[in-house]
């Protein structure tokens, strides 16, 4: 147990309890070079304490080059720690501090500010589906043949010692 009230790892980094960011979230940086700026939560590493943010906290890397390939450099986006990151408030869209609230029997985040309840980003939309309407198709088994019951549970024609 440590002072911040999780559990510590054997290098340090200590591991939050109760997570208040999530994919998808809208945030602000409010410490760094990118402090100000607002952006989309792209990943949440709570291994780690990071987050990564779209569009924010770029940095430069570079490839080694091969016998086929010369060195090229490309920007990603670095992973930035939850204590640099604050959430927006959705009534003034400033960066707030969120506390956790019963409200109708659902834990919602709400805005310490405004009292105003920060949704949770809807997912429904974004993944595409990945297989198409069930249409009966020529390798599909029967549903009567696949309901069939074929096995009762009793086994009397193994014997289970080696009988050579």
């Amino acid at each position: 147990m440590s002072l911040f009230g999780g559990k510590t790892f054997k290098n340090g980094i200590y591991l939050i309890p109760k997570w208040k960011y999530i994919k998808g979230d809208k945030v602000e940086i409010i410490s760094g070079r990118d402090k100000g700026k607002q952006g989309i939560i792209k990943s949440v590493n709570r291994k780690h304490n990071n987050l990564i943010v779209e569009g924010l906290k770029l940095i430069k890397k570079h490839t080694k080059p091969t016998k086929t390939q010369r060195q090229t450099a490309f920007t990603k986006e670095a992973p930035i720690h939850y204590s640099n990151v604050s959430h927006i408030d959705p009534k003034y869209s400033t960066p707030c501090k969120v506390r956790f609230q019963l409200i109708n029997g659902v834990r919602e985040r709400v805005s310490r500010a405004t009292n105003t309840i920060v949704q949770k980003p809807d997912f429904t939309q974004k993944f595409k589906k990945w297989r198409k309407d069930n249409t009966d198709g020529v390798y599909d088994t029967v549903p009567e043949v696949a309901n069939k019951k074929t096995f009762n549970g009793i086994i009397d024609s193994i014997f289970p010692f080696k009988t050579y």
